[in-house]
């Protein structure tokens, strides 16, 4: 007898041993398997699972009241255990064949943060770090004004601003950054996106070179237990949890009244590119997107042109003003 906790783990280990997916990924499969259990019984044989089954899970998420969008990619992930499980052998016939649920994804533009307000939080924490909001950073200047561990989250907050706002990058790629991935002198830092998928993204201005040299000096009054790049105030690596919560609370003390997201901060980075004139296949290429189409586009953008023209989009020129 295969039940259904039972297979699901073993797509889990087959997921985590073979086909190269992040930590993050893994935990939303797994999520997505425990509430399909829940809904149906975690004894359930998978051989018995049929279309009625995955209806009444479409059913279940639908009054859980979760986004579309949400409810969307957990049904592929179950559907793509039950191809994987149908390949295998396990069962005859998925029982997706054949299954339609109608899912309609709304059309509306991603939520990004207005420049204007995204100059007030760089001008907020600045003045909290004491950092002149006229001149250009100075690592050396920067360093001395973090003698506490308050002050040094404080600073991981405007960097992890000016990083998003420069390259797009993802909050758990930002989390994830580790200090032989920063290439200052060719002003690049490598990153590793959903799938584990390499890239580069580039430092637009000697500025962020800046302050990246000022948290590498700072970062050591903690203390790290790690090589991550982004520490908490025990010396921990930063979390994305951390990440999260340090710039929800700038946006509170900045009296802005949106929800601030680091996945608001990429869309906004990829609106000022767009906006400044920048090609969407750069654009594309710099978020990490992976479909087939853009994939196609991606093949003719050498990383020399993508370097040369994120510099010249010049986006926190465009955001932070003097």
């Amino acid at each position: 007898m295969n039940t259904i906790h039972q297979v699901s783990a073993n797509y889990l280990e087959t997921c985590a041993n073979n086909k190269n997916l992040s930590k993050h990924t893994l935990k939303a499969y797994r999520i997505d398997f425990e509430q399909f259990q829940s809904c149906i019984g975690m004894t359930l044989d998978i051989s018995l699972i049929d279309k009625s089954h995955i209806l009444k899970f479409h059913n279940y998420l639908l009054n859980l009241e979760l986004a579309p969008a949400s409810i969307k990619r957990k049904l592929v992930s179950l559907k793509a255990m039950f191809k994987w499980l149908e390949l295998e052998e396990v069962i005859l016939v998925s029982p997706f064949n054949k299954i339609r649920a109608n899912i309609k994804l709304p059309r509306a533009l991603p939520k990004n943060v207005p420049a204007s307000k995204l100059n007030n939080l760089i001008k907020k924490i600045k003045a909290e770090l004491g950092i002149n909001r006229n001149e250009d950073y100075n690592a050396i200047e920067i360093s001395r004004l973090i003698t506490t561990k308050k002050t040094l989250n404080k600073l991981t907050t405007l960097i992890s601003i000016e990083l998003m706002l420069c390259t797009g990058m993802r909050v758990g790629e930002l989390a994830s950054i580790e200090l032989n991935s920063i290439d200052i002198s060719e002003r690049k830092i490598k990153l590793f996106g959903k799938g584990s998928r390499e890239r580069f993204v580039y430092l637009p201005d000697a500025e962020s070179c800046q302050l990246i040299k000022a948290y590498l000096q700072a970062r050591l009054i903690v203390d790290p237990t790690s090589h991550n790049f982004l520490v908490n105030s025990r010396g921990q690596p930063a979390s994305t949890q951390f990440l999260r919560k340090i710039l929800r609370e700038l946006a509170h003390r900045s009296a802005i009244e949106l929800h601030v997201t680091p996945h608001m901060l990429r869309h906004s980075a990829a609106c000022e590119l767009i906006e400044s004139g920048l090609d969407i296949r750069f654009v594309q290429r710099l978020l990490g997107h992976s479909s087939i189409s853009t994939t196609e586009i991606y093949t003719h953008v050498s990383d020399t042109l993508l370097k040369k023209k994120i510099t010249q989009a010049k986006v926190r020129k465009r955001v932070i003003k003097k």
